[in-house]
């Protein structure tokens, strides 16, 4: 039996109905000798959005063992990957909410593999009527680049931090308006640190949206928190929360 037909009798509901498109090579090499997990991960999106540019998306994982590392992806570009995650510690189930950006209708896919080595796959197609992130930019280069936000409050026994940096997201693939292409410009990497050393690093690629937002629930006891985006240039923008 072929892996793509093992996951398509796993998986249930109109996951198992479509490809993988372009991250078929992804999720082929993320599911490799491992049983897909068929409870624990779910992933809310929108069925359909007015603009992809900004696409909200939540994911839950339940009863999983630390450390866990996630995949997005998107299957309808020649870089299928959103961003990847490594999660250290937080407050049960792990939840986390960031934005997308879909050029064209596709799918969102989420892989999630955990500690003890078991995995989970979600996935949603999105329509996407139209998308401006493409759009030609009015901008000048480094102006949109700005500090780091970040909020921590109380959420049940945990924390909820959310967090966000104003920065382009340029994937290299949209003009100005003169006509120009724009550079690639994307941050390297973010990380969340607490008093027990690293709680979570996500290195984004250009599925990422412009001026990039998480949230995610921790568990007490980490304060205080320090945050830091690392850009391309190497620049750093940190944050530290009490």
């Amino acid at each position: 039996m072929t892996l793509r037909l093992l996951v398509l009798l796993v998986l249930a509901g109109p996951v198992a109905a479509q490809p993988w498109g372009q991250a078929q090579n992804s999720v082929e090499q993320w599911l490799q000798g491992h049983e897909v997990q068929t409870q624990g991960l779910s992933l809310a999106v929108p069925t359909w959005v007015e603009d992809g540019a900004f696409v909200a998306i939540d994911l839950t994982l339940r009863d999983a063992q630390p450390p866990v590392s996630l995949s997005l992806l998107r299957s309808g570009e020649d870089d299928p990957r959103i961003a990847t995650l490594h999660v250290q510690a937080w407050e049960a189930p792990l939840r986390l909410s960031t934005r997308v950006r879909l050029p064209r209708s596709q799918q969102l896919i989420v892989l999630a593999r955990d500690g003890r080595g078991r995995v989970w796959l979600a996935a949603q197609a999105v329509e996407v009527l139209s998308s401006s992130c493409l759009s030609p930019s009015s901008a000048q280069p480094g102006s949109n680049l700005g500090p780091l936000q970040a909020w921590l409050e109380p959420h049940g026994r945990g924390l909820e931090l959310r967090s966000l940096l104003r920065h382009p997201m340029e994937t290299g693939r949209r003009s100005s308006v003169d006509g120009q292409l724009l550079p690639r410009h994307l941050p390297t990497h973010f990380e969340v640190s607490g008093t027990h050393g690293n709680l979570l690093r996500i290195e984004p690629f250009e599925g990422l949206a412009a001026n990039p937002y998480w949230r995610m629930l921790l568990p007490a006891g980490q304060t205080p928190l320090l945050l830091c985006w690392v850009d391309a240039d190497g620049r750093a923008f940190s944050r530290q929360l009490p």
